[in-house]
């Protein structure tokens, strides 16, 4: 091989590749740490980003359909002031949302936890009178247990010692659980001032983000980073508002279906409803048991109804308006959203389900575009050659 100075970068290049690659090798244990510090570090600006996407979605709507009128009128003072005020009147809206819940939830929470407590005697009354009867039923096992001996001495003992150790431990975490609560608070008002910054300013960190890549990759590799990007922010965007949308109207269906059947705690359970609809699958699970219980506190035959409601009700939106809401934003099949689900959940945990939708959204409409550019590089071949025209003989 020819020294010249193209191969001796390359030469220079794969040493300096082979020594990274050693040196990461052999302080492979530091990898976990490092990116736990990494990702600290920088943990306020991811949240401000993830905030702003968010509540762009919401921002959106409310520059371009609350103040459509607004901006056919106004063409002098109001596109200057227009994205300041779409900014504050989304979180003007969630804000409002978060306090209104809190409004109908906080007293009607309160209100479930009275009815609970002042019926623990009755439930205790209740479970007594059950086991006394089913010891009545099995007089071989009320003989067992009257057998067994239980040392409430030890166990009270115990629980006393333990709970010295628990109070001690509570008292010497004290500072540290007060500089975790004022880090906390700090990282936050970072990431909301990050998150308005970026929402004023989402054009321009758009046109710069495009110039950086068509400024240092090739026109053919930036147009691919460019329109894989522009698949992933709509992905994730109508991810976003179809998830929001779908867990309003289950939201809205299990408050309407718990008052036709006059069932207890209709707005706690319907507000929860809505709330583990944004986490699919397991939150059905929690809104079928939780509900249940709750409901049967008031009636135990009123909480086995509640379940059953709810199950035909999951049924409806699984089959209907999920596919429908979230999978026709999101431009996936319902298949595919299974799959995407099934996934995500077995990797990620919850929060696996909520990302790979629109990841599989991405990847679904690339590998599409490329079958759609194969199905027509094989339907129209290049134009074959015409052959010579032959020799005149004459």
């Amino acid at each position: 091989m020819e020294l010249n100075k193209e191969n001796m970068k390359k030469i220079m290049f794969l040493i300096a590749f082979g020594f990274a690659f050693y040196l990461l090798i052999k302080n492979l244990y530091l990898v976990p740490s490092f990116f736990s510090s990494f990702f600290g570090a920088i943990g306020p600006i991811l949240a401000g980003f993830a905030i702003a996407f968010v509540v762009n979605v919401l921002m959106v709507q409310v520059e371009n359909r609350l103040f459509a009128p607004i901006n056919r009128m106004c063409t002098k003072i109001w596109p200057k002031i227009r994205r300041s005020v779409s900014i504050l009147v989304s979180f003007v809206i969630i804000l409002g949302l978060i306090t209104l819940l809190m409004f109908f939830v906080v007293p009607e929470l309160g209100h479930t936890i009275i009815n609970l407590t002042s019926n623990i005697p009755t439930y205790f009354t209740n479970i007594q009178n059950g086991i006394s009867a089913f010891y009545k039923g099995h007089p071989k096992i009320a003989e067992y247990a009257k057998n067994v001996n239980i040392n409430w001495g030890s166990i009270s003992k115990f629980l006393s010692t333990n709970g010295q150790k628990i109070a001690s431990q509570l008292i010497s975490s004290t500072f540290s659980i007060t500089s975790n609560i004022f880090h906390g608070a700090i990282s936050a008002v970072l990431a909301l001032v990050i998150a308005v910054n970026t929402l004023a300013q989402k054009e321009k960190l758009h046109a710069h983000v495009k110039k950086f890549l068509y400024a240092y990759l090739p026109r053919k590799h930036a147009d691919t980073v460019s329109h894989i990007c522009h698949l992933t922010n709509r992905a994730f965007y109508n991810c976003i508002a179809g998830t929001f949308t779908e867990a309003c109207i289950l939201g809205t269906l299990c408050f309407v279906g718990m008052n036709i059947f006059h069932f207890p705690y209709a707005i706690l359970i319907s507000v929860l409803v809505a709330f583990n609809a944004l986490i699919p699958i397991i939150g059905s699970f929690l809104s079928t048991v939780v509900g249940g219980l709750l409901v049967s506190t008031a009636n135990p035959i009123q909480g086995i109804w509640y379940m059953i409601y709810f199950c035909i009700l999951q049924q409806l939106e699984g089959n209907l308006i999920y596919p429908r809401v979230v999978g026709s934003r999101v431009g996936l099949p319902v298949l595919w959203m299974m799959v995407a689900i099934t996934i995500g959940g077995n990797f990620f945990g919850v929060l696996g389900m909520l990302i790979n939708i629109p990841i599989c959204s991405v990847i679904y409409t690339l590998l599409r575009e490329n079958i759609h550019k194969r199905e027509k590089r094989i339907n129209c071949p290049a134009d074959k050659p015409e052959p010579a025209p032959k020799a005149d003989r004459h």
